[in-house]
């Protein structure tokens, strides 16, 4: 009886770090992918220049830093580095007022980030 209670104790720890994880990064990739989609519809009818588009891409890529080291505990950092080369191509289109750039690496970044989510998410597919 005295090995069943610490295992018990290890497999409801265990399962409740499993669900967190799955919520969190359910949570963290769906604010990119609406953040993301946000700035790619704005690039698409305003210019680079606009202090709004900058302020959101400036907000998203320290949303991302902050949470990609937490990711990291169920993610592949390799598989999340493309969505950070992505960000910093954004950031240096902001520093060199480029739309056409702007355009593309913001539909890169829309698009690995929805990659990303399914492929990490919760859902029939990836239970199986």
């Amino acid at each position: 009886m005295k090995v069943y209670v610490p295992i018990i104790i290890l497999f409801l720890a265990v399962t409740a770090l499993c669900i967190w994880d799955g919520i969190y990064t359910q949570k963290v990739f769906e604010k990119l992918e609406l953040d993301s989609e946000k700035i790619y519809i704005s690039l698409q009818t305003n210019q680079i220049t606009d202090p709004e588009i900058q302020n959101d891409i400036i907000d998203l890529n320290e949303y991302w830093t902050e949470q990609m080291d937490i990711l990291c505990i169920s993610i592949s950092r390799k598989d999340l580095q493309p969505i950070s080369d992505y960000l910093q191509y954004l950031c240096s289109s902001i520093i060199n007022e480029n739309q056409e750039d702007a355009l593309t690496y913001s539909r890169l970044l829309n698009y690995n980030i929805i990659g990303l989510n399914q492929t990490t998410g919760i859902n029939i597919l990836n239970l199986v």
